[in-house]
């Protein structure tokens, strides 16, 4: 009886034990978690509001031979009047609008409409390239909001405005 009832006590003290285990786990659960939880998920993040470029008391207008810095209010306009539009925010419509604009389809480029999954894109870009700067314009499909931009070309040969694979103009 002796063994029994030691064996009894044990398995009694198991029991308690594990039950007092898991008893601090699920309290301590509810302690970490608080701390634990921000880095499972990650931070909350937060689109900041886009001032629309404000229109010119005076129209723009396109300077032939000029440099990016001289085209950027012409781009900037362009880019506005196709967001007050009502074609669909793609890259080969706003390719088509800039390009009746008067700029060179030959020096620009433009990313795709759709992810590698499939999904439609947030943003399409376009740039024009102007020897070593380039006009960059980003188009949020969900708004119709825009920035548009004179920034330097990349590159070794500073010949390239969209960094990674743009898809065709033509």
């Amino acid at each position: 009886m002796n063994t029994a009832s030691s064996s009894r006590r044990r398995s009694i003290a198991l029991a308690l034990a594990a039950g007092l285990m898991g008893t601090a786990l699920l309290s301590g659960c509810s302690v970490i978690e608080p701390l634990i939880k921000p880095l499972i998920e990650g931070p909350t993040p937060e689109t900041p509001k886009r001032e629309t470029p404000a229109s010119p008391e005076q129209a723009p207008e396109f300077v032939p031979g000029g440099t990016a810095e001289q085209n950027l209010p012409y781009f900037t306009e362009v880019l506005r009047t196709y967001s007050k539009g009502d074609a669909p925010v793609q890259g080969a419509s706003i390719v088509q609008a800039v390009t009746e604009a008067g700029f060179d389809p030959a020096m620009m480029q433009v990313s795709f409409d759709r992810s590698k999954t499939g999904l439609v894109a947030d943003n399409i870009f376009v740039s024009v390239r102007f020897g070593t700067d380039c006009l960059i314009g980003q188009m949020v499909t969900a708004d119709r909001s825009f920035v548009a931009k004179n920034e330097p070309a990349l590159g070794p040969n500073k010949d390239i405005c969209l960094i990674g694979e743009t898809a065709p103009i033509g």
